[in-house]
């Protein structure tokens, strides 16, 4: 898969839903998402159709957390549904597969999100509640799909 980058007028473009049940493409899009990231697990943690040129709202995320458990969305038309009002920022700042240049300064976030969305990997509509890394993870792919990249929320 090939991933577009900073400068590719895509990545500003708002995601449009993606109809449920699956079309086959849409289904082989998905699939080819989330094998990226499990592919990829040292370098992300998640990806949105965006990236690869294809305007959905449908994003995988995969990471291992500290106690080695593992996290793992294939999220269509994922929506946040509430957060706090309390917001905190990465160690290190974050990164993106579209972004080349690294950038460490804070990305404020909401601390705490609640995301809903149909998940392909349950095959069922989930509200996911994420705290700290994984609202971070999951509010930057959204934001993707919203034409908006980290960079653009950067506190300098």
């Amino acid at each position: 898969m090939e991933i577009i980058k900073l400068g590719n007028p895509l990545l500003r473009e708002v995601s449009k839903e993606v109809l449920l049940p699956l079309s086959r493409e849409d289904k082989d899009l998905a699939a080819s998402l989330y094998k990226f990231v499990k592919e990829n697990e040292a370098t992300a943690m998640g990806i949105s159709a965006v990236q690869v040129g294809q305007l959905k709202r449908m994003c995988a995320v995969r990471y291992k957390k500290k106690d080695n458990s593992l996290v793992a969305y294939l999220l269509i038309n994922p929506k946040i549904v509430w957060h706090s009002t309390k917001k905190f920022s990465l160690s290190g700042g974050e990164g993106c597969l579209s972004v080349e240049e690294k950038h460490e300064d804070p990305v404020p976030r909401w601390e705490a999100i609640k995301v809903m969305a149909f998940d392909c990997l349950k095959n069922k509509t989930v509200l996911i509640n994420a705290v700290e890394l994984e609202a971070a993870v999951l509010q930057h792919e959204i934001d993707h799909m919203d034409g908006v990249l980290y960079i653009d929320r950067i506190q300098k």
